[in-house]
């Protein structure tokens, strides 16, 4: 019996469990970012990439957006003419440096501006070709012309872009003017999507339009 009223004594002096209200909040540990560091700043919303290397996987999600704001600026300038350096078309546009020079990246993989001397990047004409694509080009067609594909044929772009300097983000623009020309397609096919011959015997306007374009490259 002294045992229990002295027990009871010790639990009569232990101090009463705080009320709801009163109990301190436990410590949020600082949110977690998409990169999983605690308290890291979060990092800026890209847009997607469809394709490995594709110059706009580093552009906000609105790239679509600031492309039409410098291709607007980019418009400008006379054809062939040399651009500005990337940071004063930064200012021009209201957009960081690194955003600007993805969007001309865009723009350079869809064939509406070139690099000049690895430095400056100047305007290309719509029927011009690309510096880099013009050995693919004159490859192609003459592969074409030899009848090294059938029609019908699915053309290796990949193979043939690593061996004339066409990287694989930059094979739509170096296949764009065969197809305009009527000699290569980008279709469903046998082997699944891809670019196919449709014919091995360019027309009189296709040659003429080939001779063109490298003559517009060699003004240059």
């Amino acid at each position: 019996m002294p045992e229990l009223i002295q027990a009871e004594i010790l639990l009569d002096r232990l101090p009463s469990p705080p009320r709801e209200h009163e109990r301190p909040h436990p410590q949020q540990a600082p949110a977690a970012n998409d990169s999983g560091v605690p308290g890291a700043a979060p990092r800026p919303e890209v847009s997607p990439a469809s394709e490995a290397g594709d110059p706009s996987s580093r552009l906000p999600v609105a790239a679509g957006e600031l492309v039409a704001r410098v291709r607007a600026a980019v418009s400008a300038y006379a054809y062939g003419e040399t651009l500005p350096p990337t940071r004063k078309l930064g200012r021009e546009v209201g957009a960081p440096y690194e955003h600007v020079r993805a969007a001309l990246d865009a723009l350079e993989a869809a064939g509406e501006v070139a690099v000049r001397q690895r430095v400056y990047r100047y305007r290309l004409d719509p029927g011009q070709l690309h510096p880099q694509d013009v050995e693919f080009d004159r490859a192609v067609r003459g592969a074409l012309t030899k009848r090294v594909y059938a029609p019908g044929a699915a053309l290796p772009v990949g193979l043939l872009g690593r061996r004339h300097g066409v990287a694989s983000q930059h094979l739509a623009r170096a296949c764009r003017h065969l197809i305009a020309d009527g000699l290569v397609a980008h279709r469903d096919g046998p082997a699944g999507p891809g670019y196919y011959v449709t014919t091995t015997s360019p027309s009189p306007i296709a040659r003429a339009a080939a001779t063109r374009k490298e003559e517009s490259h060699n003004r240059v």
